[in-house]
């Protein structure tokens, strides 16, 4: 069911094709923002290059989140040599219409203290429910 990181819980969602999939989410607190860390674990009908505007309505109309007031990131977990483990992460961007996100887009976050920031809040302990 799940290769997402202990830190995340376990959603059931469906996707485009409206099959059920399980992704890691973890809610918590930027200030006043909500940040949103998601990963597709290893169901190949969890990616959210195909499924993002799908999971995160379903995300925002679950936990009644304001989207304007949300940000939403993917971690991507890559095998490297033997059994490391590296995390990518990606920044997603939509235009909402209601709880309808349109036009979504993902790019890489790269600068170190970002990365950092997001694994930090991956490790934390502390959620918004």
């Amino acid at each position: 069911m799940t290769d997402f990181p202990a830190s995340m819980s376990p959603i059931q969602l469906h996707n485009r094709l409206n099959r059920p999939v399980w992704i890691g989410y973890k809610l918590t607190r930027r200030g006043k923002r909500q940040l949103v860390l998601l990963s597709a674990g290893s169901g190949a009908g969890a990616q959210f290059t195909k499924n993002f505007a799908t999971f995160v309505g379903q995300i925002v109309r679950e936990f009644k989140l304001d989207p304007e007031q949300t940000d939403f990131v993917e971690l991507r977990r890559e095998k490297t040599q033997g059994d490391a483990t590296r995390h990518n992460w990606y920044r997603w961007h939509a235009q909402w219409v209601g709880s309808a996100p349109m036009e979504c887009k993902a790019e890489a976050v790269t600068s170190e203290t970002a990365c950092g920031y997001l694994e930090e809040a991956l490790a934390s302990a502390n959620a918004a429910a």
